[in-house]
């Protein structure tokens, strides 16, 4: 259970869009996937200290990943469970290729800096809560 929920949590960041005063969006303008790859592979150069190969696998797998994700959320309206079997799937395959890009030590450190912003998260939405 608690892996699924980490994996659920990285998609859920790589997925989501955080965006400054200076870089605002339209209501439902999305990302281009090149961009949010560029912010994915900077924020795990900063924390991970990736190598030049390994930024360039990443960047190709991610814009690969979101373009393929974007595709099938826009053709595919299917039911919740079916949905929710996809992404599980995603999730996985998602998992192994960061094995084979990081090493064991980055990989390790990656999994432990997701599961802080996970935590964070859920904090956030307690406060954001009304009770």
């Amino acid at each position: 259970m608690r892996k699924i929920l980490l994996l659920f949590s990285l998609f859920v960041f790589l997925f989501s869009c955080h965006s400054n005063p200076q870089q605002r969006r339209e209501p439902g303008e999305r990302m281009d996937p090149e961009k949010i790859a560029d912010r994915m592979v900077e924020r795990m150069n900063e924390e991970l200290k990736l190598t030049d190969q390994q930024q360039k696998e990443l960047k190709t797998w991610f814009v690969d990943s979101f373009k393929k994700r974007g595709e099938s959320v826009r053709k595919n309206k299917k039911s919740r469970e079916e949905m929710r079997a996809e992404m599980k799937k995603s999730r996985e395959e998602n998992e192994a290729q960061l094995k084979k890009i990081l090493t064991e030590e980055q990989f390790k450190q990656y999994r432990e800096n997701e599961a802080k912003r996970q935590q964070e998260r859920r904090e956030q939405g307690d406060r954001r809560s009304p009770r």
